[in-house]
């Protein structure tokens, strides 16, 4: 069983990466509306039990079919940058 489980989200739009819903702990969780011009979005999420192993997942969802476009802003704007 987990002591912790943390997520955050971000999206990637064509002026760089936005910040999303995110779960902190000990917080609640803040949703926060996906922008609409979001090309990309990405979800980490980190599950800790006490004095023992972390395990990190990021997962990625495209949310069009261009992806040369997701590649160059990827290019442009990098990966994204969580504060968890």
């Amino acid at each position: 069983m987990p002591n912790s489980e943390e997520w955050e989200v971000q999206h990637l739009t064509s002026t760089g990466w936005v910040a999303g819903s995110y779960r902190h702990i000990p917080w609640l969780e803040v949703e926060v509306d996906a922008p609409q011009s979001g090309v990309l979005t990405v979800r980490r999420h980190i599950t800790a039990i006490y004095a023992g192993p972390s395990r990190i997942t990021e997962d990625r969802t495209p949310h069009t079919e261009d992806i040369g476009l997701i590649e160059s802003l990827l290019a442009q704007f990098g990966n994204p940058t969580f504060s968890i």
